[in-house]
């Protein structure tokens, strides 16, 4: 199962981290001791948060890793419903549970994923309608594209190979991560200066906005295609969002902020902390869940990411029979109950049925050979 050798791990502080399975553990580890040498009171219970599109398998190595660390995982939720708990718990003016439900989409383009989520807000009661997301359009390739630029100039300009160097690679990241933020607050010419880059040698250059959204033209041409598969999964229409609200540091980006708005045809929301809703709705769950605080009640329906469907062959069957269980955007947690009723053995498999949807080419999530003759499978 743990044949993935890198995934983004998103922890209550939404720090991002590339790391190999067997590596994770030590991260959670280094972070629990950052955290809890700044904080009065240390607890080993957690509740930490995953992006939307993590399969199962994903979810488990999480999970495994946080165990390895010592730590107790109350709770994994995704990213997008711990804004959404956070956005939702202190809001005094939420409809009524018997009447039309407060319809809000939450947008998050982080450093290394971009999600969009639609949550439905009654009083006292959240629910996820439905997910998006493209795992390849983050804040880091808008980094990125600053840095092919910047080292194909340095190339001409002062004859260096920077991506031989990899500390002065670093650098050169480093700067064009603080250029970035720059001009999202200015559209005028921004210098990046770099004393001793290598070999003693002082480089300079400069990038204005326009010219940085006509390199990113490619990555902006994909803000949309999230947004637009929302609305065609939820079945709503844009005069039913009461709300759309932004968060992660790539939302600052004009550009990116721009094809939002006009795609929904209103005015963002930033009443949330762009970096801080997610570990805010991480608390709040933690809070909810421990019997040390009293916090109001507030129940959270999620969805399930990816169609999973069930297979099934005995000596009995011809072929192979199979049946969709739970279809994309299903309410989870959810359990169903099949009985099979079999006088010989035969093999169960649990799969995701979208296969071009997932990020590695292997669906299976489960593979059980039963040998009872009536067989009753709980998922």
């Amino acid at each position: 199962m743990y044949r993935y050798t890198q995934m983004h791990i998103y922890i209550v502080s939404k720090i991002s981290f590339k790391v190999g399975y067997m590596n994770m553990s030590v991260n959670f580890t280094s972070i629990h001791k950052v955290y809890s040498h700044k904080m009065i009171y240390t607890s080993k219970s957690q509740c930490l948060v995953v992006p939307s599109f993590f399969t199962d398998a994903e979810r488990r190595s999480v999970m495994d890793a946080a165990q390895i660390a010592g730590l107790n995982c109350l709770r994994l939720m995704n990213d997008t419903t711990a804004v959404a708990l956070a956005y939702g718990i202190y809001k005094q003016d939420l409809p009524a549970p018997e009447e039309k439900p407060r319809i809000v989409v939450f947008v998050d383009v982080g450093h290394a994923g971009y999600q969009v989520s639609v949550c439905a807000f009654n009083k006292g009661k959240l629910k996820v309608l439905g997910s998006a997301f493209d795992p390849e359009l983050g804040g880091k390739d808008f980094d990125e594209v600053l840095v092919k630029f910047f080292c194909e100039e340095f190339a001409q300009k002062y004859k260096l190979d920077v991506r031989s160097k990899p500390r002065a690679l670093v650098r050169l990241y480093q700067e064009c991560e603080k250029l970035k933020k720059l001009m999202s607050a200015n559209s005028s010419d921004l210098p990046l200066n770099i004393e001793c880059f290598m070999n003693d040698i002082d480089v300079s250059g400069k990038l204005n906005r326009a010219k940085f959204e006509e390199f990113c033209a490619e990555l902006l041409a994909k803000v949309e295609a999230p947004l637009r598969s929302i609305m065609e999964q939820t079945r709503l229409k844009k005069d039913d969002i009461y709300a759309v609200e932004i968060m992660g540091g790539a939302s600052r980006i004009p550009a990116i902020k721009e094809r939002i708005s006009k795609f929904f045809g209103t005015e963002l929301s930033t009443t949330l902390n762009a970096d801080e809703a997610v570990a805010r709705g991480c608390a709040l769950q933690c809070a909810i869940l421990s019997p040390a605080f009293k916090v109001r009640e507030f129940s959270i329906t999620e969805v399930v990411p990816y169609p999973i469907s069930l297979k099934w062959t005995s000596a009995a069957d011809e072929g192979i029979s199979d049946c969709e269980v739970f279809p994309k955007n299903h309410a989870a947690p959810f359990s169903k109950v099949l009985t099979f009723y079999r006088r010989e053995p035969f093999s169960l498999e649990a799969y995701y049925n979208n296969p071009k949807e997932l990020p590695y080419p292997d669906p299976t999530l489960f593979l059980f050979s039963l040998h009872t003759k009536s067989i009753l499978v709980a998922s």
